[in-house]
């Protein structure tokens, strides 16, 4: 009995530490999970307002457009007192007007049609930031695995061999 004991004991308290690296392996593992599932989420945020927003709403687009169409008012302005002192007719300043918002739209179009390549953009900045995110904690989870069945699984097959009737102590 007492050979059952001296037996058992070791047996138990590598079982014990086991179980202890085990939960901390757990608490590791949920700890990176949880970072990973935030960083995930930040990424997703950025893709979806990236991604899903109107070219046209962007600060940079909309500040040159507002220029364009300050230079438009200016230019029309200048030509409306210009006609006031040659006498043009209005239909001069009609036709210079309608060339400028045809300009205007011209610009409008382009800027749109760049749309398609930036969305591409954001999409490929996107996947490669996700797979890189993914490669990063792809190795920690498998620490946790290995660590986890390597642990495990071991301490065990001693105490199956401390219960066969077949050991001799």
């Amino acid at each position: 009995m007492l050979n059952l004991f001296l037996t058992a004991l070791p047996l138990l308290g590598n079982y014990l530490f086991s179980q202890k690296n085990k939960k901390q392996s757990q608490q590791t593992i949920q700890t990176n999970q949880k970072r990973y599932e935030q960083k995930l989420s930040q990424l997703d945020s950025l893709f979806n307002r990236n991604y899903y927003s109107n070219i046209l709403d962007r600060s940079d687009v909309r500040g040159l457009l507002g220029n364009l169409r300050e230079q438009m008012s200016e230019t029309t302005r200048n030509l409306k007192n210009k006609a006031t002192i040659t006498g043009a007719t209005p239909e001069t300043v009609v036709t210079v007007q309608k060339s400028q918002n045809q300009a205007y739209g011209n610009a409008v179009s382009q800027i749109a049609s760049q749309a398609a390549t930036w969305k591409e953009n954001t999409l490929q900045n996107y996947l490669s930031a996700r797979s890189a995110l993914e490669d990063f904690y792809r190795p920690l989870k498998s620490d946790y695995m290995s660590n986890i069945l390597g642990k495990t699984f071991p301490s065990f097959n001693p105490l199956q061999n401390l219960f066969n009737p077949n050991t001799q102590f």
